[in-house]
Parts: C-alpha cells; sequence; structure tokens
C-alpha cells in the first residue's frame, strides 16, 4: 500500500485529520514567507530535532534539500511558537494509535499528572548538563508545569509549584518521600506513588516496625492486595495505604534481567541485594486516593508506564541534542516535538509499516 511513498509521506498518512489549519489556529504558523505551511513547519521541526542539531545547522540542511532559504533566528522564532501545535498533535496521534486512554469514571473531575525527569545535554555536550523535569496530563498529554535546573538538582515533589485540590499526582520511587507526600497534601493534592528499597521506615498501629513486603506474601501471581501502614512525620504518625500487585514469573524474570544491566552499568557488579529482589516481585504503591480499589490504583500506574516507556523509545532510537534551555517556549516545543517522533514511532510499529531504512525527512 506503500510502495513508493517516502518516508515523509508516509508520516504524513498518520497525521491526525486538520493537522495543517491547526498550525494557524494555534500560532505555529503565523507568516508565510520563509515557512508558507504547515507542511514546510514540520519538516523544519523535525530537521531540527533528528539531524539539525542547532538552529543554524536546520537553517543550513533547509536551504540543502530546496524547501527554503532561512536565517538560524527565523529557524529558532519559528521553532518556539510550535509547542502548543506540537502538544495537540501528540494528543490526536496517542488516541488513534489508542497509546491513551480515556480517563476511568471513577476519577471524577479529578486531573492525572504524570511528574518525571530527564538529563539532558546542552550546548553540544556528549554528558547529561542540566535536567528537564516536567508534570504532564496523563490523559490529554496538557503541560502542567516544565522546568529545567542543573542536574544536582534531584526528583522531588516540591519542585512543581502549581498542584491544587482535584489534582493527582503520579511519580516513580524517586517522588516518594516522607517530604513529598507532606507537600502534595499541604497542597490538598493526591498522590500515586511507586514505593522501594531505602524508602521510609513503616510501622503498624501498635507502633511496630515493619516490613511491607511481609504482609503480600500470600499473594499468588497476578494477584493484588492492600494494607494501611503509617509513617512518622513531624514527630506524628500518619496513616499511608499500600497496593501491591503479585508479578508474573516471566514479568519477575524482566525486571531482574534490567536491575542486573543497571547494577552492572552503575557499579560494575551483577550481584543483587536480597531487598531488591524481594521488591522486584511486585509491584507496590503508596497512595492517598481511598475511592478505588487496588487494581484501578494499579491500572492508572501502569497507565504512567506508556509516557515513560515513549521517551525510552526515542533515546533508543534518536540521539538527544542541544536543549534550548534559555527561552521556555523553545524548551516546550523540544519537548513535545520529541514526544511527537516518539507517537509516530509507536503508530508504525502498531500498523507493521515503520521504515527501518526510511529516508531522511528532507526528502
Amino acid at each position: 500500500m506503500d510502495e513508493g511513498k517516502t518516508s515523509f509521506e508516509r508520516l504524513l498518512s498518520v497525521m491526525p485529520e486538520g493537522w495543517e489549519d491547526k498550525s494557524k489556529e494555534l500560532g505555529a504558523l503565523v507568516r508565510g514567507r520563509e515557512i508558507k505551511n504547515a507542511l514546510e513547519l514540520l519538516r523544519l521541526v523535525f530537521l531540527y530535532l533528528t539531524e539539525g542539531k542547532s538552529f543554524s545547522g536546520t537553517a543550513v540542511l533547509l536551504q540543502l534539500a530546496g524547501i527554503c532559504s532561512i536565517s538560524k533566528k527565523a529557524v529558532f522564532t519559528r521553532f518556539q511558537r510550535c509547542g502548543e501545535w506540537l502538544g495537540w498533535l501528540c494528543e490526536r496521534i496517542c488516541r488513534n494509535n489508542q497509546t491513551m486512554r480515556e480517563p476511568p469514571l471513577w476519577l471524577g473531575n479529578r486531573k492525572v499528572y504524570v511528574v518525571d525527569a530527564s538529563g539532558e545535554p546542552v550546548h553540544g555536550s556528549d554528558k547529561a548538563d542540566c535536567r528537564l523535569h516536567y508534570a504532564i496530563g496523563l490523559f490529554d498529554l496538557g503541560m502542567k508545569e516544565m522546568a529545567l535546573t542543573m542536574t544536582e538538582t534531584g526528583e522531588k515533589a516540591s519542585d512543581f509549584k502549581t498542584f491544587g485540590e482535584q489534582d493527582i499526582v503520579i511519580g516513580d520511587r524517586a517522588y516518594c518521600s516522607k517530604q513529598g507526600i507532606a507537600y502534595l497534601l499541604g497542597r490538598n493534592s493526591g498522590f500515586l506513588f511507586r514505593f522501594g528499597t531505602k524508602r521510609f521506615q513503616v510501622y503498624n498501629l501498635q507502633g511496630r516496625r515493619v516490613n511491607v513486603l511481609g504482609y503480600f506474601k500470600g499473594l499468588k501471581p497476578g494477584e493484588s492486595g492492600e494494607q494501611t501502614l503509617y509513617y512518622e512525620q513531624d514527630g506524628e504518625r500518619k496513616p499511608l495505604r499500600f497496593c501491591v500487585l503479585r508479578k508474573t514469573k516471566e514479568a519477575e524474570e524482566k525486571g531482574l534481567e534490567t536491575l542486573r544491566k543497571t547494577q552492572m552499568r552503575k557499579c560494575g557488579d551483577k550481584t543483587l541485594s536480597e531487598a531488591r529482589r524481594a521488591y522486584n516481585r511486585c509491584v507496590l504503591l503508596v497512595t492517598s486516593i481511598t475511592d478505588a480499589s487496588p487494581e484501578l490504583l494499579l491500572d492508572l500506574y501502569r497507565q504512567r508506564r506508556q509516557i515513560e516507556l515513549a521517551f525510552k523509545r526515542l533515546k533508543s532510537l534518536f540521539r538527544y541534542h542541544e536543549i534550548p534551555v534559555h527561552v521556555e517556549p523553545s524548551a516546550r516545543s523540544w519537548f513535545y516535538g520529541k514526544l511527537l517522533l516518539a507517537a509516530l514511532c509507536e503508530t508504525w510499529v502498531n500498523i507493521g509499516r515503520f521504515p527501518p531504512s526510511a529516508e531522511r525527512v528532507s526528502r
């Protein structure tokens, strides 16, 4: 069906209806001088994100490809206007390829946001020079908040200043701390975090320190459960709901392999502690949400993985390059542009026609 088409033409075949008109409606395409239409603007974006390496490099490639003659400043200006348009494209494509689902009815009016951070190079560096923190809507990919910090800044819930009532924050183990929980509860926000080794001490109702996993030893693979335990904060003992899923044997082995690779990369040793092996047998979550079953909450957390996997796929397919750190609109366009590349890859894989030796988008 796609014989004779270039990779860029195949790309256009999966773009959502009305994508060209939206470029004008959302302010990405303002004037039609050097860049005359949405198609040329999309080429500019993808060239910058994949091969251009810089605004000046993208300008050169656009001229060599016969698309237009444009200055590096003009490339920068047009790119930074694309954030909202690229975000709209991501949301529509993810819905079309079923990467993203509709929010479950039990959430009501609450909004769910995924928080994460990624180390990125800047100014042509080969190492991570800064950390991109973001809070993105799980069911609409809307950007709640974004911040760029130095790599020394860790991942904390308090990095985000706009959460409030009716917001639910989902994050991995890095965000699961007593301080982060207190911060979100103080803003009347809900949370759903992964719990792991070296988090914080947990106690039973009698005040005795306990091993959380001990409460779930009887679970069979695929079964879930819950338990209310306690933690200490500012001299007070506070309740915390734990939800757990016992992994299947296949999922457990896959997790162990990932842990071994991480251990080898960081420590040069494949030996894993018994605690890490034990926690690998389960998916263990802590939450402030009380009106949903463990199964519903585990499914909600599972959907967060779709966004995480999209970024992992990006890092394996495309080399990251200089992130525009000085202007927030450019960082937003960069973020959604990268997410769009991942969404398109996911779509091509799903329909079985990903072009392994695809032509450059400049063709």
